[in-house]
């Protein structure tokens, strides 16, 4: 396990957390559930929903005591799992209200044409979140912050602790490597490449 930053508190916590110390898992929720709670709300907010992501922050710490890696200080390392599991939550979200009933394509005024078209834009969708997935870590948080939660360049360098100016790049960044993602995609739908133009042009 790599020393976390140096606060030797953290050290010791850690180093008590690798050996199987349930005290030191407790200190550790204790000392950081309210930020990662007060960072999770502004993402989602919707307290039920918060704690558990939280909660499964720290049983996912102690599930991996034994094989911590961690470069940076303790509390940015939960920062990032607690925002990236927000993250994903949301997205679940999003593909949920998306989804039409099973029993959409056998309503009178379908047709074989609108089923094709439908197909093909949940096709191209799910390629557009593939594509957002297989973004560097940072870009995929920024830029998911950034298009899908509307934050502000400002709002989102104060949540993840970093200068707006790195908040830009990240996000041009993120859209050069969409556009090279999805220019390969033979089929883009007008809907989608209006999507697109949509996040490109914007500089929130």
């Amino acid at each position: 396990m790599m020393s976390s930053g140096h606060d030797p508190t953290e050290q010791i916590l850690l180093a008590a957390l690798s050996r199987g110390d349930e005290s030191a898992l407790r200190q550790i929720f204790d000392r950081y559930y309210p930020i990662l709670l007060g960072n999770v709300y502004r993402i989602i907010p919707d307290e039920d929903a918060c704690q558990d992501l939280v909660q499964e922050v720290f049983v996912e710490l102690w599930r991996k005591r034994a094989d911590l890696d961690i470069h940076t200080s303790l509390q940015a390392y939960l920062r990032r799992a607690a925002v990236n599991r927000a993250l994903n939550y949301l997205k679940i979200q999003r593909r949920t209200q998306l989804q039409e009933p099973e029993d959409w394509a056998a309503t009178a005024d379908t047709s074989p044409a609108d089923i094709r078209r439908l197909e093909k834009q949940e096709t191209l969708e799910a390629a557009l979140h593939r594509a957002i997935d297989l973004l560097p870590e940072k870009c995929r948080v920024v830029f998911s912050l950034s298009r899908f939660e509307q934050m502000s360049h400002r709002e989102i360098a104060e949540q993840l602790g970093i200068s707006v100016k790195t908040i830009e790049n990240q996000i041009t960044k993120a859209m050069k490597l969409l556009r090279e993602a999805l220019v390969h995609s033979r089929n883009l739908s007008p809907v989608v490449i209006c999507m697109l133009n949509c996040w490109f042009g914007h500089r929130g």
